[in-house]
């Protein structure tokens, strides 16, 4: 698996992408995640590449969920210092 992972980023670093029909033109070109849907959990990895692995379909929905979640949360909650300074925590 770790030798695919390779070719996607021989792929990333070729920017062949870029020139793609699915990409839009008018914002920054973004690599897309590379997803493994599978009960195997691989030991792969890449410092290019964002890998996400799940067993499911319905593990990567609630993942993102929670994650979306938690960044609302994380938004609203701000702290006073006694200066009267917000911080968000975040």
């Amino acid at each position: 698996m770790q030798a695919k992972i390779n070719l996607y980023e021989e792929f990333f670093f070729s920017d062949e992408w870029k020139a793609l029909h699915w990409r839009p033109e008018d914002r920054a070109a973004i690599f897309p995640s590379v997803i493994l849907i599978t009960p195997v959990r691989y030991a792969v990895s890449s410092e290019h590449i964002r890998i996400i692995q799940v067993i499911s379909i319905d593990e990567l929905m609630e993942k993102y969920r929670s994650s979306a979640k938690q960044q609302r949360d994380g938004k609203s909650r701000t702290s006073a210092s006694s200066s009267g300074i917000k911080i968000n925590l975040t």
